[in-house]
């Protein structure tokens, strides 16, 4: 299964802001999401834990997007001229076979 927790990043423009970052199996770094995230919950309790992951955080260095590998595939674009992987390129980027990943 995959590993990921939230991280701090200085961003270009000079704001800190807090990503989702995504491990291999040796803890070195996939990836990251393209935007910051904030917390949520469906309950009170849960946005409480959620915001606690946040606040961990800010225990870790900071990151700036140069800090995070470029994946480089050749794009499969759709009719309205959007970029897409495969289910099978992505998994193949990420070095995880296809009994790697839980299923929910």
């Amino acid at each position: 299964m995959m590993q990921w927790d939230y991280r701090v990043f200085l961003e270009p423009d000079g704001d800190y802001t807090i990503r989702e970052v995504f491990y291999a199996k040796d803890g070195s770094i996939l990836g990251c999401t393209e935007n910051e995230v904030s917390p949520t919950g469906r309950s009170l309790a849960e946005l409480s834990e959620d915001m606690e992951a946040f606040t961990s955080a800010l225990s870790k260095p900071v990151l700036t997007v140069a800090d995070i590998p470029k994946i480089e595939k050749d794009w499969k674009r759709d009719r309205n001229g959007e970029n897409h992987l495969s289910h099978e390129q992505v998994l193949a980027e990420l070095g995880l076979e296809r009994s790697e990943v839980s299923s929910t």
